[in-house]
């Protein structure tokens, strides 16, 4: 197999785990009701869960980003920035807009800002970042299928 071939199959494994670790971060924080909850009263737990939540949603879109960078340069798409891949992705049908994948990025950025300047804010943030999950599921689900049909690759592939 191509390398670069190969650096697409091992990103999809280890997408394939990173999305095991966010789908358990986001039903911790879901099940406990962390974006109802003020900061003031969390616990230790709380915090840590938040903590995982917070790092697992970004490490996952960064790592979904690198692979959609991958494809683009085995598909031979010329570009200048990650607007240009965005801009591919989109047109493959793998993310449904590059809008919607900076307005993601926003969320996971203002978390981080959010949490330390205006703890009150943060359930409402935390509600944004929860609901952005099935939009990052679903385009690792198109990257996945993509992968298969035009490379037959698949998470299992090395």
């Amino acid at each position: 197999m191509k390398a670069h071939l190969q650096l697409i199959a091992s990103r999809l494994v280890h997408l394939g785990k990173l999305r095991t670790y966010l789908t358990h971060a986001t039903g911790k924080v879901t099940t406990r009701g962390l974006a109802d909850k003020s900061l003031s009263s969390f616990s230790l737990d709380d915090s840590n869960d938040l903590a995982a939540f917070r790092m697992r949603v970004s490490e996952f879109q960064e790592h979904l980003g690198k692979l959609l960078a991958s494809i683009a340069r085995e598909e031979e798409v010329e570009f200048c920035g990650f607007s240009d891949v965005l801009a591919y992705a989109e047109k493959i049908g793998i993310i449904a807009s590059e809008t919607e994948w900076r307005e993601i990025r926003e969320i996971r950025n203002q978390i981080n800002h959010e949490y330390e300047d205006d703890p009150e804010a943060l359930g409402e943030i935390i509600k944004a970042m929860v609901s952005c999950i099935p939009a990052l599921l679903e385009w690792h689900d198109h990257a996945r299928n993509y992968c298969s049909r035009k490379f037959g690759l698949h998470e299992g592939t090395s």
